[in-house]
């Protein structure tokens, strides 16, 4: 009888451990690495531009707008539109360092991201002028469009993955 009196607590407290430790795992995982940040928990803006010799190189921000943690981890995607809401043809390439990290953003918190691209045409035309900017956040659904006038001949766009902080051009 005290056999199967100790075995029988012995499989109860197994059990309940067994109950307990996923729900321990899964706060611990949800502690240590917030969710990807939603294009609601975010704002992006232009950190400003600089270029000679026909690169032009550009710094955007997106700060966590939310009262939540979130994360970015890799690089955005960018789409150009003209004055009439026309998409230009965009090709986004992640070029540029530093390589992908997984950025926490606290709220209030900020990551940025580079850019570069060509502004020297190629043949006698000229290279049409963006007034919308439409960005893709790492790892998100939908996408923030900003004002921004970008003249990237061929339409080619190079972006580093998002880094923690504020950052010039």
């Amino acid at each position: 009888m005290r056999r199967t009196r100790t075995a029988l607590v012995a499989g109860i407290a197994a059990a309940a451990a067994m109950a307990f430790l996923p729900a321990a795992s899964a706060a611990l995982q949800s502690a240590a690495a917030p969710a990807d940040c939603l294009r609601d928990q975010l704002g992006v803006r232009s950190n400003g531009t600089n270029g000679a010799a026909g690169t032009i190189h550009g710094a955007w921000v997106f700060t966590n707008l939310s009262q939540t943690s979130c994360s970015l981890d890799g690089y955005p995607v960018m789409q150009l539109y003209g004055r009439a809401g026309r998409p230009i043809p965009t090709t986004t390439q992640d070029t540029l360092p530093p390589a992908p990290t997984t950025v926490t953003l606290a709220p209030g918190g900020s990551a940025t991201f580079f850019s570069s691209y060509s502004d020297v045409p190629s043949g006698t035309g000229q290279c049409p002028t963006s007034a919308v900017a439409q960005i893709t956040p790492p790892n998100a659904a939908a996408s923030l469009f900003i004002p921004a006038q970008l003249q990237a001949c061929g339409g080619i766009v190079n972006v580093s993955a998002v880094r923690a902080g504020v950052h010039p051009a």
